[in-house]
């Protein structure tokens, strides 16, 4: 599968977003400064074709399963993003045994206790509003051309996501699944998200045994993109106090 790979030092594999699928970010070098970062693509993703097999998230994380046996990768650390959250979290319901660590930065997945807003049929610059707590940052780092073009490409994805939330926007089996999760986990969410409010990131890490929570105040949902200094050396700190596995070889550049 289509996958980025840079930096050296312990494995980490980051689960990406509804947007941004096969972009290396300033979030991406910031980690691989300090780990083999492999950052896939979602079947669908980034015009990869989008399988008849994905229908749940829960499809996906089987689909990673077999992604770190393929890469070798002893026990990485798994970070998700929003949508790659929800991926992350099912995948360590599944098997915590093959991560060493969990991040769920801003996740989707579990039910949330308000509606979630529904960004299919908003105007673009509306919903970079819930996504941002500073809508010119979107802007300024959206990649190449103009905004209207990097909001276009930030949507690209738009029909395996439509697939996978469509019905709904959460597993409504997961929260009760939670318990499984047995490996040491942080909860990271933006202060002014406004898509999911910071409350829901507090009740993930209270039904998480063990789990930690995090909030970066000056960040909306996309913590990774508006914030990913932040973000990364968050992780930097959660990564020191667990025990990760022995570096892997340095990857090639993407």
């Amino acid at each position: 599968m289509p996958t980025l790979i840079g930096g050296g030092g312990p494995a980490l594999v980051l689960l990406h977003g509804a947007g941004g699928a096969g972009q290396w970010f300033e979030f991406h070098e910031r980690l691989a400064q300090r780990f083999t970062v492999y950052a896939p693509l979602h079947p669908g993703f980034g015009g990869t074709p989008l399988p008849s097999w994905v229908k749940e998230a829960e499809d996906l994380a089987l689909h990673y399963v077999d992604f770190i046996r393929a890469i070798a990768a002893d026990k990485p650390l798994v970070i998700g993003l929003s949508l790659g959250g929800w991926i992350a979290t099912e995948l360590a319901v599944f098997r915590s045994d093959l991560m060493s660590g969990l991040v769920l930065a801003g996740a989707l997945g579990v039910r949330p206790e308000r509606p979630t807003p529904d960004l299919f049929i908003m105007d673009p610059m509306e919903a970079v509003g819930y996504l941002f707590a500073d809508p010119a940052k979107a802007i300024a780092l959206m990649p190449q051309g103009a905004a209207v073009d990097g909001i276009v490409r930030m949507w690209e994805e738009q029909a395996a996501v439509a697939r996978l939330t469509w019905r709904r926007p959460y597993n409504p089996q997961l929260h009760r699944r939670l318990h499984h999760v047995r490996v040491p986990t942080l909860v990271v969410w933006g202060g002014k998200d406004r898509l999911i409010s910071p409350e829901h990131g507090r009740m993930l890490a209270r039904e998480i045994k063990g789990a930690c929570f995090e909030l970066i105040e000056s960040s909306g949902h996309a913590v990774a993109i508006e914030q990913p200094t932040m973000l990364a050396d968050t992780i930097a700190r959660f990564a020191d106090g667990i025990a990760l596995a022995p570096p892997q070889p340095a990857g090639d550049r993407r």
